[in-house]
């Protein structure tokens, strides 16, 4: 099984138990995380319309549900609306809050909540990698040695790209935002973290360094080598 295959069946129902699907769930790190982030929001839907069951009546009785159980199915599925509006209206606040201006912060964030991505060692191999970057419809003209890992992930503007790449010091993280532009280049900076987010004609490059390497010839290297040929997201996240 493949990631798009993986992929196609988690949207259909979270909780399969196929053995083929768990196997690579279990050996796929991209799509370990999509299965994690299904199943929280799965978990949250339910308690928010979970509703408890009617004691059962006596056998041969007619079952009659209150007018009470009634007014709390409509107060749970207020509930419901109010949490989507909520997640809507969060939305909203953080591409206000981490604007062009601040994309340097999201960039921070994002690198921090994907940890997971900095422990691999094994180099990938380039069928590998462009399994993962094709059906994104990102390709390199030349592919830098010891990429790492690689894997989709959402920013604000829809997916883009996520690279670990092994530097001389340590790993440096990479990541291609389609439709995220910028004016000029930034610094991006952190605790140990250090690196650059530049424009690109499709929309903005991140390369950071988790233990100080010089990331400029990474960076240049990059820029002149990575094409996009997607169509930017009708719809910000």
């Amino acid at each position: 099984m493949n990631c798009e295959q993986f992929q196609n069946l988690l949207m259909e129902d979270p909780f399969r138990g196929e053995r083929d699907f768990l196997e690579h769930r279990d050996h796929c790190i991209p799509c370990a995380r999509e299965w994690r982030q299904a199943q929280e929001f799965e978990a949250i839907l339910r308690a928010a319309v979970s509703v408890q069951p009617e004691k059962e009546l006596e056998a041969g009785t007619v079952i009659q549900r209150s007018t009470g159980w009634w007014r709390q199915t409509w107060v749970r599925a207020a509930s419901v609306l109010l949490l989507i509006g909520v997640s809507i209206a969060g939305f909203n606040l953080a591409q206000q809050l981490f604007s062009a201006e601040n994309l340097p912060q999201l960039v921070v964030r994002h690198i921090q909540k994907e940890p997971e991505m900095l422990g691999r060692q094994r180099p990938l191999g380039e069928m590998e990698l462009m399994k993962v970057l094709t059906p994104m419809e990102f390709s390199l003209v030349a592919i830098p040695r010891d990429i790492t890992a690689a894997a989709p992930c959402w920013i604000r503007k829809g997916r883009g790209m996520h690279l670990v790449v092994q530097g001389i010091h340590g790993p440096v993280t990479v990541l291609l935002m389609p439709g995220e532009h910028v004016p000029r280049a930034q610094n991006v900076a952190a605790v140990s973290l250090s690196g650059s987010l530049v424009p690109t004609e499709w929309g903005s490059m991140a390369v950071v360094s988790h233990a100080g390497d010089d990331v400029t010839p990474l960076l240049h290297s990059l820029q002149r080598d990575v094409r996009w040929k997607g169509m930017p997201a009708s719809v910000s996240f």
